[in-house]
């Protein structure tokens, strides 16, 4: 799970200092809910059962949300809005694609994840990308598909880090060198 595409234009709208304030404040009751849920007996296990958003794998880990929001909340800080609003873009449109995309196919495994899923994300990133650009603060500028390749790249690679995180910062620090 990620900051949402639709959540990610919402930067475009508001004042700076109040999305960072916003930012900065759900990322802190982010934080605080992820240790809640590993020091209070009991409060994973009903996070789990009232709460069907979450993926197995977050029953012992940090949630993909929690790190998709510390992404974003760094991102505004470092990068231009526009930047910041593809890069999570890409982030919320790309990986679920990947993801079902790349279950389906066994072949052509890279990482153990799908090359088939890795294009699928780079496409539909890309494809995302170029309608968000329709907005008038959004310009479609070349770099714009090296930011949805990029970030396809960054939920291939097995980095030691979630690919919540590295996703969007990369495609937007890659975006920011070369704009």
């Amino acid at each position: 799970m990620s900051v949402s595409g639709g959540g990610a234009t919402a930067i475009l709208f508001s004042p700076e200092v109040g999305v960072q304030w916003f930012m900065i404040t759900v990322s802190v009751l982010l934080v605080v809910a992820e240790l809640v849920r590993t020091w209070i007996p009991g409060a994973n296990d009903n996070a789990f059962r009232f709460l069907p958003f979450f993926k197995q794998r977050e029953r012992t880990e940090i949630t993909g949300l929690t790190y998709g929001f510390l992404a974003a909340t760094i991102a505004v800080f470092a990068f231009d809005k526009e930047i910041v609003v593809l890069a999570l873009i890409f982030l919320a449109i790309g990986d679920p694609v990947a993801a079902s995309i790349g279950r389906r196919d066994p072949r052509f495994r890279v990482f153990g994840k799908s090359l088939i899923g890795t294009f699928a994300f780079a496409v539909t990133a890309a494809a995302a990308g170029s309608i968000a650009s329709l907005h008038p603060e959004i310009t479609l500028q070349w770099w714009l598909v090296a930011g949805a390749t990029t970030a396809a790249i960054a939920e291939l690679l097995p980095l030691p880090i979630d690919d919540n995180i590295t996703v969007p910062l990369a495609a937007a620090g890659l975006m920011t060198l070369v704009a």
